[in-house]
C-alpha cells in the first residue's frame, strides 16, 4: 500500500514512484551499499533491476509501505514497513540511504523516527523488528541509540561466509519507544 508522505525536519518520506526504479537499481548496483544486506544469497539481490522492481512491486502489498527518503527535494534512500500484522499488531522495518554522500547525516534516524511515529499513530502498531549484520555498525547504532533491543543473534551464511545476524525489537507501547 502507498503511505502518506510524511515530513520532518530535514526529510520527507513519500511514496515510491515507478520512476524511483533507476534510482534503486544504482544503488543496489554499488557494492559499497549492499555489502551489508543480509538477503545477498537470494537469487534477486545479484541483478540490481530485479531487486529494485521487487522493492516498488511490494509496496503495491497490503501488508507493506515503502517510502522514499528525500532530502532537499531529492531521493536518497527508502524506508519501509513490511509484514505489517494489525492482528499481532507487529512491523518489520528497514531503512537505508543510498546515496552515500547523504550517508551519516542523521537522516536515517529522522526518517526512521516519521515511520516508527506512524505506525503507531496511524497503524496501532506496537512493536517493529529489525535485523542487521552484527558487522553493520551503522545499523546498530541506529537500533540501539532509538530504544530498539537486541533480542537475538543467529548466524547465517552468505556467499559462503558464516556471519552473525542480529535481531532487534521496539516495543512503541513502552515509554522512549516511537523514535527511530
Amino acid at each position: 500500500m502507498f503511505g502518506p508522505s510524511l515530513t520532518g525536519t530535514h526529510v520527507r518520506l513519500r511514496p515510491v514512484r515507478i520512476t524511483d526504479l533507476p534510482r534503486f537499481s544504482r544503488w543496489f548496483a554499488d557494492p559499497a551499499i549492499v555489502r551489508h544486506w543480509w538477503t545477498q544469497d537470494v537469487p534477486w539481490a545479484r541483478w540490481p533491476l530485479v531487486a529494485a522492481l521487487l522493492l516498488v512491486i511490494g509496496s503495491l502489498r497490503p501488508n507493506a509501505i515503502v517510502w522514499v527518503i528525500e532530502a532537499d527535494g531529492r531521493p536518497i534512500g527508502h524506508s519501509s514497513l513490511r509484514h505489517i500484522d494489525t492482528r499481532t499488531r507487529t512491523a518489520t522495518v528497514a531503512v537505508l540511504i543510498g546515496q552515500t554522500s547523504e550517508q551519516r547525516r542523521g537522516y536515517a534516524r529522522e526518517a526512521a523516527a516519521l515511520r516508527n511515529r506512524f505506525a503507531v499513530a496511524r497503524l496501532g502498531l506496537r512493536t517493529l523488528k529489525a535485523t542487521a549484520l552484527a558487522e553493520n555498525k551503522a545499523s546498530r547504532g541506529l537500533m540501539e541509540s532509538s530504544g530498539y533491543r537486541l533480542v537475538r543473534r543467529t548466524n547465517t551464511v552468505i556467499r559462503g561466509q558464516e556471519r552473525e545476524l542480529l535481531e532487534f525489537e521496539l516495543a512503541l507501547d513502552q515509554p522512549g519507544g516511537g523514535g527511530a
